[in-house]
């Protein structure tokens, strides 16, 4: 009779774990997540930043309101994207933040400034893909790789939403 009660309490505690971990906090089932019009971007380098780095983004446009960014880093090094409002042409944006997270600088300057930032990936490692679904407004926007650098060396390319 023990071994029957024991077990009984061991398939109540595995069905209370799956309750808990497959039920939202409310009871309710989990949000699902939100899917957007689909982008795809490759970001690479072959020397890190001691040579020029590369970002390739398709479509280059989207219609206004999710969109999914999937950005794969063919790379050596660890990169992110960051997506940026702004009509200033991708190669025009001035330089002038550094560290983490980013501040003014006057002199040592490698970075964008992120002021105008609608969303980002956060650090991708080499190899590894990660992606971001943000509801972008039609516009002009920037997509960077924000880490010390890595813009100065190609890492940037324009964005329409349309």
């Amino acid at each position: 009779m023990r071994t029957r009660t024991r077990g009984v309490a061991l398939v109540i505690a595995m069905a209370m774990v799956v309750l808990t971990f497959g039920v939202g906090a409310a009871g309710a089932a989990p949000a699902a997540k939100k899917k957007g019009t689909p982008v795809l971007i490759v970001v690479g380098d072959t020397k890190g930043t001691k040579a020029a780095m590369t970002m390739t983004v398709s479509p280059p446009s989207a219609k206004a309101g999710n969109v999914t960014f999937t950005v794969k880093n063919s790379g050596t090094v660890i990169h992110e994207l960051i997506v940026l409002k702004t009509d200033t042409p991708s190669e025009q944006l001035p330089i002038v933040d550094a560290g983490d997270p980013p501040h003014k600088v006057s002199t040592g300057a490698n970075k964008v400034d992120e002021k105008t930032s609608v969303g980002e990936t956060g650090n991708i490692g080499k190899g590894k893909s990660k992606s971001v679904t943000l509801t972008l407004k039609a516009g002009n926007y920037v997509l960077v790789c924000n880490l010390a650098k890595h813009y100065g060396l190609g890492m940037r390319s324009p964005f329409k939403v349309i």
